[in-house]
């Protein structure tokens, strides 16, 4: 009697990936250069729960997932050690476009456009990664869902530090991240449904967390997300590079820029150039405008703005309401007297922080002056790498 071959069992943990089930027998893990010499040929022979391991060097960049490399992981061996340097020539690190990819444990920095990019995808993590100095963003996923971004670090990024845009619903996590220095720590423009932002740190970035909406993009408008336990600081009050418009709303620690039925909790935000969080309509092509409704503002500590802890614009719709916030100033003065939030609740807002902020995006950019290059930027101290 033959004996039949024996069948190659591989079991994978991952929560962001609807299955690990290989379609071809293969090794678990690819070393790279020991086992083959480059990432993207790597890539190229890698399956479904395979390991693309990095070891400690400087690589060019410039690698693509594509869509039929699905559930692999690309993994540095030392978050420090392991560094893609665009040497500012380079568009992007990596780019995926394959479902359930992720990416651990090293760094990038120097590439003019952005450094970590899933576009399009089903399932994407990102956790123990390390990026400064872009031209673009930080990390970045775009018409893409079911994610997590968990213990990442982004700085020096032109554009935003981190970004999540076009989808609804995200069905995405960002929790234990640090951005600093960047255009804006967290942008995410029409990024609606089951998306959480929390438990991070946003330091010195020209603006904080800014969920926008914008027709310009799919699914507008943004709306359905929880910001909860971040914690914001120094927002507008050190020079940062911008490239892109939305950069212009600069001084702001959490902005809630056309959203709806968004909720901002818990949150300690502290010396903001001019507002600690404020609700703003986003004046759109056309003339038209989305005016931000129904967001919820609770039990936040926000000290130390230049111009106002709490703000409303004038434009606003109705349903906004503020609740059990530790602040000192506000905009419009009776602000800081609405304790009870229901459906109902409506509050004329304030001209000034209309005249300020109900601009487009590009007048703001003006008014915001000349910015530092994204090259300019100190980079940042080592970081913690992956357990």
């Amino acid at each position: 009697m033959r004996l039949l071959p024996a069948l190659v069992v591989v079991a994978c943990v991952a929560t962001f990936a609807a299955g690990c089930s290989r379609a071809r027998p293969g090794p678990d893990v690819i070393r790279v250069p020991q086992d083959i010499e480059t990432i993207q040929e790597a890539i190229g022979q890698a399956g479904s729960g395979d390991i693309v391991l990095l070891d400690r060097g400087t690589y060019p960049g410039k690698v693509v997932v594509p869509a039929d490399r699905a559930g692999i992981t690309i993994r540095g061996v030392d978050r420090n050690d392991v560094v893609f340097d665009g040497r500012d020539l380079r568009p992007f690190a990596v780019t995926v476009h394959a479902d359930h990819v992720a990416l651990e444990n090293f760094s990038a920095h120097n590439f003019r456009g952005n450094a970590i990019v899933w576009d399009s995808v089903r399932g994407f993590l990102g956790r123990y990664l390390t990026v400064w100095n872009v031209g673009g963003y930080g990390i970045y996923a775009i018409d893409s869902t079911n994610g997590r971004l968990v213990n990442d670090l982004s700085s020096g990024a032109a554009n935003s530090a981190f970004y999540i845009g076009e989808c609804d619903p995200c069905h995405t996590v960002l929790t234990h991240l640090v951005a600093r220095f960047s255009g804006i720590g967290y942008s995410g423009t029409n990024a609606s449904g089951d998306l959480v932002v929390r438990d991070s740190v946003w330091d010195r970035n020209g603006t904080g967390i800014l969920p926008n909406s914008y027709n310009e993009e799919a699914h507008p408008p943004q709306a359905r997300a929880l910001f909860a336990g971040n914690t914001v600081r120094g927002s507008g009050t050190v020079p940062t590079p911008a490239t892109d418009p939305l950069g212009g709303f600069t001084g702001i620690g959490i902005g809630i820029a056309g959203g709806q039925r968004d909720v901002v909790r818990g949150n300690s935000v502290v010396g903001s150039a001019r507002y600690g969080i404020v609700l703003y309509p986003t004046l759109q092509r056309g003339g038209t405008t989305w005016a931000p409704a129904g967001n919820v503002v609770r039990d936040n500590t926000v000290r130390r703005s230049g111009v106002a802890d709490l703000a409303i614009a004038t434009g606003s719709g109705g349903g906004n309401c503020f609740a059990g916030n530790v602040a000192d100033t506000f905009l419009p003065p009776g602000l800081g007297s609405l304790f009870h939030c229901s459906a109902s609740a409506k509050h004329p807002g304030d001209p000034r922080a209309a005249h300020d902020l109900a601009v487009s995006s590009p007048i703001a950019y003006a008014r915001a002056g000349p910015r530092p290059p994204y090259t300019t930027i100190p980079a940042p101290p080592r970081q913690p790498g992956l357990p």
